[in-house]
């Protein structure tokens, strides 16, 4: 990442027990990539058939605006 936005919001959010979520992130070979911020979603609609939620990661910080970096 380009900033520390995430780093500094997670440190305001300690004090309520609460951290920003982030995921790992693989390439092809295996070797893991700095991790990344991910804005979490969930399914609507559940069942047989049903298309299975995507998550959404993000390319600009949410907080500041500035790009991140390429993996």
């Amino acid at each position: 990442m380009a900033c520390k936005c995430a780093d500094n919001i997670d440190a305001k959010l300690e004090q309520h027990n609460t951290r920003l979520e982030r995921a790992m992130l693989f390439d092809k070979t295996g070797r893991e990539n700095n991790p990344d911020l991910m804005i979490r979603t969930y399914q609507i609609e559940t069942g047989r058939g049903k298309p299975k939620a995507k998550a959404m990661f993000i390319t600009y910080c949410p907080f500041c605006g500035t790009k991140y970096e390429a993996a």
